[in-house]
Formats: C-alpha cells, structure tokens, sequence
C-alpha cells in the first residue's frame, strides 16, 4: 500500500467496522456492481504521492490509549445528549400511552435501527408489584413484550408458585414487568452505563405512572439503573425502601437456568415478596 496511514487512523477504522459488526453488518454493497478483476487504470492517471506522516509512529500502547479516551468522551456526550432529550420527551408524559409513544420517538439510542420491535412492558399497570428486567433479548424483541424467552418462562414459574401472575386481573395477586432498556442490545450484549443513564429518566417515569408498593429488580442492570449500585449477590434478597416502594433486588432468571442450585434462593426471595405485599395491603 502506497498511502502511509497513520496508526491512529487506523485504529480508528478498526473501531468504526467493530461498530457496523456490532450493528449486524456482514457485507458490503454499493448501489452498483463492479467487476475489480476486470478494471484497469484510467489512462494518464497520475499514481498517488506518498504521503508521510508528520508525527513519528508513537506506541502501540499509546495510541490505544489516546484512541479509548477520543471515544469514551465522544460516547458521554452522545449519551449526555441523548439523556436531555429523553428528559424533555419525559416531561410532557402523563400516561402509559404517552411514555410507550415517548420511547418510541426517542431516536437517541442505536439499539432501536437493529431491533425488530420496542419492548415496553406486560401484564397488569394496577398491579402493586412492579418487575424490571435488563433489555429484551431475541425472543422478546420478536414478540414485543418483556421476559418471554425461557428466562421469562421460568420467572413466571417462580411467581406463579407463589400466587402472582402477569395475567391478573386482582391487583393484589398481579405483576407489572417492563426493562431498563426497552430495546434490544445487537447480540444481547449487556447495555453499558451510558445506554443505562439515557434510558434512566424512561424508567423512572414508568415507576411513578404505575406506582408500585413492591419493586423487584433482576440482575445487575436493572439495579444500576434504579439504584445506582451492582454486584446482586450482595444485594439479592435484602429490602431496600425507596421513597414509595420497598425494593427488593433478585438475581436475573437467566442466571437461574445456568445455575440451578440459587433457585431455592430465588424462592425465599419471592416468599419474602408476598409476605411483604400481605403487611402493605
């Protein structure tokens, strides 16, 4: 190659097509097609410069460094950006249908050019329980609703045991589920911090429309989300109040089904749910 590329540069190409990879890009088209063994060079071309870099090559180390800070500033102004328009988005909601309208509107996410459809939430808005998830993963974002994939399956197995349902109509025996994230990561990937923060103010104004008594956070991201804080095996389990709800963190189903031997843990956790709902009714 005749054009001297910086290595910077090409650090940053390097980033740019992990980025189209993450997005679901597996090949490249133009509008048209060409034949490359077939073209030959226009005559009196001139055969580009060398072109030298005016800097000398600087470390491998270094330039991997200067390229994370260059990005991580450009993702906390984007993400910045993009919380101040969830924000003002927000502030004209008063009902669900407003919030679901809000989400979908908001443009400020690139989850939402790879999803199929936005999840927003399941069963009963009335209910005193209030379940968040992480973000949908492939068989939500199919069908548009939260935890219906096998992790979903066996979280409606445990609350069912315990007398509460997503499909109850009786406020006391129902759930409510929705996800820190309402569209689905390119690969399940688990959501960053700033994917968090920007869906923060979405999330909040869902708690407050539906005003639960009991809030059940599963797994790490639905707990960064809500209470600032991760690492849910120390948190699962033990009642944190809240201004208007008492919050009870679980480990995420998913986990469950990787590891069979926490379920029963899961299930004095629920046990602790509904006796907990029985003293606030």
């Amino acid at each position: 190659m005749e054009l001297a590329i910086s290595m910077e540069n090409d650090l940053n190409l390097k980033a740019i097509l992990q980025y189209q990879i993450d997005l679901g890009v597996d090949e490249a088209i133009t509008a048209n097609t060409f034949n490359r063994f077939k073209e030959t060079k226009l005559q009196g071309q001139k055969k580009p410069e060398r072109i030298l870099s005016p800097k000398p090559i600087q470390s491998k180390q270094r330039n991997n460094s200067l390229l994370r800070e260059q990005k991580s500033s450009s993702v906390d102004n984007t993400a910045n950006e993009a919380k101040l328009v969830a924000e003002k988005l927000v502030s004209e909601v008063q009902t669900l249908d407003d919030l679901k309208n809000s989400i979908e509107a908001f443009n400020g996410c690139d989850y939402r050019e790879t999803a199929i459809n936005l999840v927003f939430a399941d069963g009963n808005p009335k209910a005193k329980i209030m379940v968040i998830g992480e973000a949908p993963g492939q068989d939500e974002d199919k069908q548009g609703l939260p935890f219906v994939g096998r992790s979903g399956q066996l979280l409606d197995k445990i609350f069912s045991e315990a007398g509460l349902s997503r499909k109850s109509n009786d406020s006391s025996t129902a759930i409510y589920i929705t996800n820190a994230v309402n569209w689905r990561p390119p690969g399940n990937k688990t959501p960053p911090p700033e994917v968090i923060d920007m869906f923060r103010p979405f999330i909040q104004k869902h708690i407050e429309l539906v005003n639960p008594k009991i809030l059940v956070l599963t797994g790490n991201s639905s707990c960064n989300a809500i209470i600032n804080r991760g690492g849910i095996t120390g948190l699962r389990g033990k009642w944190i109040k809240g201004e208007r709800y008492f919050i009870m963190p679980i480990v995420h189903p998913a986990f469950l089904l990787r590891n069979p031997k926490v379920k029963r843990d899961t299930w004095n956790d629920i046990l602790k749910i509904k006796q907990k709902l029985r003293e606030l009714s």
